[in-house]
């Protein structure tokens, strides 16, 4: 399988408008990031920002080959940039999937009241597993983020990837179904409590979390704004995390 991540900050890109702070004025080009999505084997694409537009066209992605995008929920973050998908031309399939909960899909209706073609809905429920695409199943399942419903993504082909943007936790009882995978991606919105919010885990948590998981890689995105830059971070998750752990940034690209 492979990923290529288009975005990887918070709800907010990096860096902030006007901000002096070390992350902001990093000229390391990982600490630009723009927020959050993610391109799986070229042809299934997970949220679409408002920064959905320069993501494929910088990173040259072939928008002729998406087949399918999956919404883990309808914060804006996630789907301000919906519009802008629904002009892809020079396309083979006429018709994309547009695969979301109920509660999801009327979240994004809420924002997005045009037509929604060339996207045809098909809702799912939570922990419903469906075959989206030949040999490739995924399921949505639920996770605590805020009082707005919000999904993991669990995909199987020949590789096992989860993909959790936004968390703030998963209960013990609910972690079976995502053990052992061999990608796992979660939130990494702050480094520990400072800069913490009440809907988000920080890296710290995300690493605890990660190690009763048991992965074989583990990767953080929705880096926020109060963390470190990207060599820091990358070392702390070395350090306390292992060798498995690590962070994305915008137009990284893994083979696993």
């Amino acid at each position: 399988m492979k990923a290529l991540f288009l975005g990887t900050s918070a709800g907010w890109p990096l860096p902030r408008l006007g901000c002096q702070c070390p992350i902001c004025q990093s000229q390391d080009s990982r600490d630009k990031r723009l927020r959050p999505a993610v391109l799986v084997n070229e042809t299934i694409l997970i949220d679409a920002g408002p920064d959905i537009y320069h993501q494929l066209t910088n990173l040259k992605v072939d928008t002729r080959k998406i087949k399918a995008l999956i919404l883990t929920h309808a914060h804006l973050d996630h789907i301000l940039g919906f519009n802008d998908l629904t002009h892809l031309y020079n396309r083979e399939e006429k018709i994309l999937k547009l695969i979301s909960t109920q509660s999801v899909f009327n979240g994004l209706r809420q924002f997005h009241r045009l037509p929604l073609s060339p996207f045809k809905p098909q809702l799912v429920a939570a922990n419903e597993t469906i075959e989206l695409l030949k040999n490739t199943k995924i399921a949505l399942f639920p996770v605590e983020h805020s009082q707005m419903p919000c999904f993991g993504v669990k995909m199987k082909a020949d590789r096992l990837f989860v993909y959790i943007p936004d968390l703030k936790r998963i209960p013990k009882t609910k972690r079976k179904n995502v053990r052992g995978v061999d990608l796992l991606v979660l939130d990494g919105s702050s480094l520990d409590r400072r800069g913490q919010t009440k809907t988000h885990q920080s890296i710290e948590e995300g690493i605890r979390l990660a190690k009763d998981l048991k992965p074989k890689r583990v990767y953080f995105t929705h880096i926020g704004h109060i963390t470190g830059t990207h060599e820091e971070l990358e070392n702390f998750v070395q350090k306390n995390g292992g060798k498995n752990f690590h962070i994305a940034y915008d137009g990284l690209n893994l083979n696993f």
